[in-house]
């Protein structure tokens, strides 16, 4: 197998599972603020990962070449910093008016990565995933979701 060929399949492996595991069954996905980005040239992942391992988060993952994923840690909390390669994905994610929890929107995430809501499991500890955009960088973070009001 070429280097060209292992990196799409070690890519399309990467977004698989992080789809999964994003769309695990009791976990939210919600929309975060977005930045302008302090420096004068438009983010890229590589830059996002330097200011993020800056304020003490360790990368454990980088895909790509230049990278458009990458995944930091620091205690409880994770990053997921991206690239969109799906411009259907991209066009929701630009689109605040899009509720990125509606149906269409998870089942193409689904289908896009080979996924059925039967392959997902039930999250362990629910969390809501936030999504922010600097100039064209998307970050994911995560927070515990708040217990159902009975």
């Amino acid at each position: 197998m070429s280097d060209k060929s292992k990196q799409t399949t070690d890519l399309a492996a990467v977004i698989k599972s992080l789809k999964g595991y994003l769309l695990e069954k009791g976990n939210r996905i919600e929309r975060g603020p977005s930045y302008e980005s302090e420096g004068k040239t438009p983010a890229s992942v590589a830059e996002m990962v330097k200011r993020y391992e800056g304020r003490g988060y360790t990368k454990y993952m980088q895909v790509g070449a230049p990278p458009i994923y990458a995944m930091l840690g620091r205690g409880h909390q994770e990053v997921h910093i991206f690239q969109p390669q799906d411009p259907q994905v991209r066009e929701w994610l630009e689109d605040d008016q899009k509720a990125l929890n509606d149906p269409a929107v998870r089942a193409h995430l689904l289908q896009s990565a080979s996924l059925s809501e039967s392959d997902l499991a039930a999250a362990r500890k629910p969390q809501v995933f936030r999504i922010a955009e600097v100039e064209g960088v998307f970050v994911i973070t995560n927070e515990d979701a708040p217990p159902e009001r009975r």
